[in-house]
């Protein structure tokens, strides 16, 4: 599923439902809306748990946004952003302390929303590689086990696992699904840097990188994903069956 799955915890209806409506309209996959925080964390114990939420500062049930993000916190890294209608700073000083990646002042347009949804997205990212910095036409951000690429006005989640090879395309990069292509605005040997320590991805080539997994033969100069001949390098070939074997 490459739909970025979001989470809505709010007692609202209304602003729910219209929360609800602009991400299905944005292309996202939509869970909930609850609205209490009691509510929300059954769904990281999914098959496919949220890739982010929309939490409400103010909820019902015993416990309130903030504290439902703590105890989100405590087993799952999620990016979260926080909705608010009061900008009072002592709630605001809490608020800061559970770690939120973005904050959306009610009322908000689309685009407030969408550019929050990115927002958070890459501040996650910057949190598991701090060292990383943005560039300023940058449309990618992994985390643990995933990626995000902005694709039009929204971010499309790809599993690592998913990835079948990703080929060089001048300044930019190309990464293939059994689905579809993406474009990547980096450079083959940067993006690679990435994704250094994902064991199942490994550049074999100048121009190509190969998830080992997904890899179906071997022969002299070239490896075949499905109908796709890939070459590779003498001097990878050693790793590169060594490394199958560990797969």
């Amino acid at each position: 599923m490459e739909s970025t799955t979001i989470l809505i915890v709010e007692d609202d209806p209304i602003i729910a439902a219209d929360l609800q409506d602009r991400l299905t309209e944005s292309g996202y996959a939509v869970l909930g809306p609850v609205a209490a925080g009691e509510e929300a964390l059954p769904f990281f114990q999914q098959a496919n748990p949220p890739d982010l939420v929309l939490m409400d500062i103010q909820l019902e049930g015993e416990w309130d946004g903030i504290e439902t993000t703590r105890r989100i916190r405590e087993q799952h890294g999620v990016p979260v952003i926080f909705l608010t209608s009061n900008s009072d700073d002592k709630t605001f000083r809490e608020a800061r302390r559970a770690g939120p990646q973005a904050f959306l002042s009610k009322p908000f347009r689309g685009r407030d929303l969408r550019h929050a949804i990115e927002l958070a997205i890459q501040q996650a990212a910057r949190v598991e590689k701090p060292e990383k910095k943005e560039a300023a036409e940058e449309n990618t951000y992994l985390l643990k086990d995933r990626l995000f690429i902005k694709v039009k006005s929204r971010m499309v989640r790809l599993f690592f696992k998913d990835i079948l090879w990703v080929a060089a395309d001048d300044y930019y990069c190309r990464v293939f699904t059994k689905e579809k292509e993406y474009l990547v605005t980096q450079t083959l040997k940067k993006f690679g840097e990435e994704l250094a320590g994902v064991p199942e991805i490994m550049r074999v080539h100048r121009s190509y990188l190969v998830n080992l997994a997904h890899v179906e033969a071997i022969g002299d100069v070239y490896l075949h994903i499905g109908k796709q001949r890939i070459p590779f390098s003498k001097s990878a070939r050693e790793e590169l069956l060594a490394r199958l074997k560990k797969i």
